[in-house]
């Protein structure tokens, strides 16, 4: 008979995969239940004691979590677990009962006593489950002042129950978290789990045994008492964190979210990744961020310090993927199970150093619902439907409001998000789009229309035909090129079960672009899909690699990179993976379909690599980036002339890539307004620039050369009038362009531009730029080199029909 693996050894190992439940399930209530779910399965069918255990677990634990997505069988579950315990009779002394009874009674009156306005918004959040924008309408106030009091609250409680009970902490000993590993011993903690469910104040008990500060807005799931938090993953320890204390100074970084990543040998360590976590807006650290990483060994978690920076230093080697990363007052990076763009390599002896992380602020945006009139309408119904990058998916924001009297609500959502709001027969929608991102106020207009409720259903399988499990499949709106829809379409996505199967939702009748990814298979893409499709196959295959390296020009290996996998098809290059990798040797390795790509590496403090060609199949493809030249200026307020702090100013060019690590971050302005922004290509740049509160604008006519400095350029934006909608300043020539075979169609001619003065018409299609044909610039060169300087011409050659026209067109300044 084959040896099994003891119950308790299956308990050790589950203490380990706390980590990877928390990036799977929302809060720590959720994931005690998954590791639950997979205790019991665990132990009914133990593996084989020859066997690695921990990625043997690891497995079952996803399985569990496909399985309860499915069908809700956690409150079942829980009762199994429970009867089990009464027939083993493992049930805790009546003395320690007695002190977490005495705690409990001790925090409840501390809670009482708790001053307003502190103790509303705790009973509120730990006791009611309300988020901090729902107590944010209901008090009618700003969700940050919630934020703020639960901190402050939980401050007080904590100082007033260390002063009348310094045992109190001890009487909670199974939800400690010990120093570089779990307190809690792996024999019996999992089990408590189902048996130390307090009543109605547990949430809050362990925030305050923690110290932590409370999350910005978080999801509540079921009652009080199972949003109980027992296992904690470990913070970074000093060492993993780097020097010095939590309360640290802050990093003062000179050129922020532009720090070049190294290699760095460490002899006596298993080696790991370092960096830091920073804020998109301000360029600063974020603390108490945590870092989650999924290895075949199970996942890790660290901590960030105060001044942003973490270190990931685990025990195996070998590839982690960059889960989910959270912090309090910011939106997660937490995309679905095994779909992360952010993959890190472990190698021994050797060390990443320089990682940048970002993170986007949780801006409070407010909604406002109204009729055709444009009355407010109160009691609407308002959901997120969802926008495409599927990076909320582990951890997931509030998607539903209700709007109050005056038909306003408060939102936390990303970027291009589509909203819907409904009251009765009437419908909206409406995208968080750049102008909504800078005015903070997104307005959503009912009237008659379909409800999107319709589906797409399918099956992922592979060359065999047998059905692929976790597929991510994506619906992209597929309109008509040059054809903005009335009303903004919402892309949606899902993930194929354990049988293939996948349901996309809340889609209209228009047609869809479908795209299935798998980590191991070539990309799909299938366009024309219509709403309300049934029985579709993606049959995805395993496609041919493409490898190589990214090194700079002098042949450094560049350890840490996004790489753009494009599709070549005339000048148009479809974008078809994104790919974020730390490596100690700069290796890289990806699936594609057969066919002919373009490569173009990013990395932090380095200028994009030149397009690289290759072809499905490649082994030994050389991507280079060099050190580019740096921009230097100042960005300052157009009346005042004052400095502008933290206007973000981005090249222009291709993006892609993870929110976490952008082929494309820029850089924010200091204090004093300047920045400077390495990595320009040499040849055209073009930079966008913009601020809160402000026009953005593209500045235009400067040319880099590869080690030189441009500048310094003092860059005035227009403030937004009050009810005003920001426009684009910009220079160029006045055509909105797409690409079309071999050649830039026109889309839109500007009103009193240089092209509506020339005669440029939309349908004609560009196919030279002073001669130079627009094959050989490729689309973002051709752009770049449209932009200018405001009176300066380009001589274009257009295609109109059969004829062949040659004009010179006058760059003017326009507002987009």
């Amino acid at each position: 008979m084959t040896a099994r693996v003891s119950e308790t050894a299956i308990l050790d190992e589950l203490e380990g995969l706390r980590a990877l439940a928390r990036s799977l399930v929302h809060g720590d209530a959720e994931a005690d239940d998954l590791l639950q779910d997979t205790a019991v399965a665990a132990i009914t069918h133990p593996p084989a004691a020859d066997g690695a255990m921990r990625p043997w677990l690891a497995t079952v634990l996803r399985n569990r979590w496909r399985m309860n997505r499915r069908a809700d069988a956690r409150r079942l579950a829980r009762e199994d677990v429970v009867a089990g315990l009464a027939e083993r009779g493992e049930e805790r002394g009546v003395e320690a009962s007695i002190d977490r009874a005495r705690v409990l009674e001790q925090l409840s009156s501390a809670l009482v006593a708790l001053d307003e306005p502190f103790r509303v918004v705790v009973i509120r959040r730990y006791l009611d489950g309300q988020t901090a924008a729902e107590i944010s309408r209901a008090l009618g106030i700003p969700a940050g002042t919630v934020r703020w009091r639960l901190k402050t609250g939980l401050a007080r409680l904590r100082a007033a129950l260390d002063d009348t009970t310094p045992r109190w902490q001890r009487a909670l000993v199974p939800f400690t978290v010990g120093k570089g590993a779990l307190a809690v011993k792996a024999k019996t903690s999992l089990l408590w789990l189902v048996v130390l469910v307090v009543a109605l104040v547990s949430a809050l008990v362990v925030y305050l045994a923690r110290g932590d500060d409370p999350p910005a807005s978080p999801t509540a799931s079921g009652t009080s008492a199972e949003r109980a938090v027992v296992l904690r993953s470990t913070p970074a320890t000093p060492h993993a964190a780097g020097a010095g204390s939590a309360a640290a100074a802050a990093v003062e970084d000179p050129l922020p979210g532009q720090g070049k990543a190294r290699v760095e040998l460490v002899p006596d360590s298993a080696g790991g990744v370092s960096g830091r976590v920073i804020n998109w807006s301000t360029g600063g650290g974020v603390p108490d961020a945590e870092l989650t990483f999924t290895g075949d060994a199970g996942a890790v978690t660290v901590r960030t310090r105060a001044d942003g920076a973490f270190e990931l230093t685990p025990e195996a080697q070998g590839r982690y993927v960059l889960t989910a990363v959270s912090a309090p007052g910011f939106l997660p990076y937490a995309p679905e199970l095994e779909h992360s763009g952010v993959h890190a390599f472990i190698a021994k002896h050797r060390a990443v150093r320089g990682l940048t992380v970002f993170l986007f602020p949780a801006v409070d945006y407010h909604g406002k619902v109204v009729d055709a009139r444009g009355a407010p309408v109160s009691g609407a119904r308002v959901r997120l439907l969802g926008n495409g990058s599927g990076e909320q998916e582990l951890e997931k924001l509030v998607t539903e409001w209700t709007t109050d009297a005056k038909g306003g609500f408060v939102f936390h959502a990303a970027d291009d998000a589509v909203l819907e709001a409904v009251r009765g027969d009437q419908r909206g929608w409406a995208r968080l789009d750049g102008n909504v991102a800078i005015t903070k106020q997104l307005e959503i207009k009912l009237g008659e229309a379909a409800a999107r409720d319709l589906t797409i259903r399918g099956r992922t399988v592979d060359e065999r035909g047998e059905p692929i499990a976790g597929v991510l499949v994506r619906a992209f709106p597929d309109d008509p090129p040059g054809k903005e829809p009335a009303t903004p379409r919402s892309p949606a996505l899902a993930t194929s079960g354990p049988d293939g199967e996948f349901v996309l939702e809340a889609l209209d009748r228009g047609a869809y672009v479908l795209v299935a990814e798998d980590e191991s298979r070539a990309s799909l893409t299938k366009p024309g899909v219509r709403g309300g499709t049934s029985g579709l196959v993606l049959a995805l295959d395993r496609g041919q690699s493409i490898a190589g390296t990214v090194v700079s020009s002098g042949g450094e290996v560049i350890p840490a990179f996004t790489l753009l996998v494009l599709r070549r098809d005339g000048i148009r290059r479809e974008l078809v993976m994104a790919r974020s990798l730390v490596e100690p040797d700069g290796r890289f390795s990806v699936h594609v379909a057969p066919g002919d790509y373009e490569l173009v590496a990013s990395a932090s403090g380095w200028a994009p690599s030149e397009p690289v060609q290759v072809s499905a199949g490649a082994t030994d493809a050389k991507v280079v980036v060099t050190a580019g030249a740096t921009l230097r200026g100042v960005v300052v307020d157009k009346a005042s002339g004052k400095p502008l702090p933290y206007a973000r100013v981005m090249r222009e060019g291709p993006g892609g890539g993870a929110s976490a690590t952008p082929a494309n971050a820029g850089t924010v302005t200091r204090d004093d307004g300047t920045f400077e922004l390495t990595g320009l290509r040499p040849g055209p740049v073009s930079i966008s620039v913009g601020a809160g509160d402000y026009h953005p604008r593209v500045e235009a006519g400067l040319v880099a050369v590869e080690g030189g400095t441009l500048g310094p350029l003092t860059i005035a934006l227009a403030k937004l009038a009050p009810g005003e909608q920001p426009s684009l300043e910009l220079v160029g020539i006045g055509v909105k362009l797409a690409p079309d075979g071999d050649a830039l169609r026109v889309d839109l001619v500007f009103p009193e531009s240089g092209a509506a003065v020339t005669g440029v018409l939309p349908g004609d299609r560009l196919v030279a730029l002073d001669g130079v044909p627009i094959t050989t610039l490729g689309f973002d060169d051709a752009i770049a080199r449209i932009r200018g300087t405001v009176g300066t011409t380009i001589a274009v050659t257009l295609v109109r029909g059969a004829q062949t026209v040659q004009v010179v067109v006058e760059r003017k300044r326009l507002r987009a």
